[in-house]
């Protein structure tokens, strides 16, 4: 008995260093770097320490993000001025116009990044459109959710976000 919670405390010790990992997108770890060309075709990089960031992952062709997109809308209004940015990524639409329009068609207001090979989705290991990655000022990923979901629990995982206290998140 005694040798079987002996390994098991040594096994404690291995776990790896979460500040020396790769980042990989996971919670708790760094959020991967952030940049490439907007759908506009500018260059955009991403500073997580600028801001809590929301990062909404979905593409044109998804019928969930479609639905869910008026109320990601409504969300990055009212919590622009609480310091939570949103950041989105066009993944897989091998059609920039296609994307463009539905940027168009629903009047989104904040910047997307277009990952027609899915290299930023795959940073952050992200299957499928919509999904979403909440990073907090210190650039670690501090949630995750993956998949379609209500208007109510996207405000819950934003809320949780922005009512961080800067103490718990390291920022100044």
């Amino acid at each position: 008995m005694l040798l079987v919670i002996g390994l098991l405390l040594s096994a404690c010790t291995l776990q790896p260093d979460v500040s020396q990992a790769a980042p990989n997108g996971r919670v708790g770890s760094a959020a991967p770097a952030l940049s490439g060309q907007t759908l506009a075709g500018d260059a955009l990089s991403v500073d997580f320490r600028q801001s809590k960031t929301v990062l909404v992952f979905w593409a044109a062709w998804c019928g969930p993000c479609r639905q869910e997109q008026p109320g990601l809308n409504a969300l990055a209004a009212k919590y622009a001025d609480k310091g939570i940015r949103f950041v989105g990524v066009d993944m897989l639409d091998h059609d920039r116009a296609l994307a463009r329009a539905f940027v168009a068609e629903f009047k989104v207001t904040y910047p997307s990044l277009y990952d027609d090979a899915g290299s930023l989705a795959a940073a952050y290991q992200i299957d499928s459109p919509p999904s979403f990655v909440f990073v907090d000022q210190r650039g670690v990923v501090v949630n995750r959710y993956p998949g379609e979901t209500s208007q109510a629990h996207l405000e819950n995982l934003v809320q949780t976000l922005a009512t961080s206290s800067a103490a718990a998140n390291g920022s100044p």
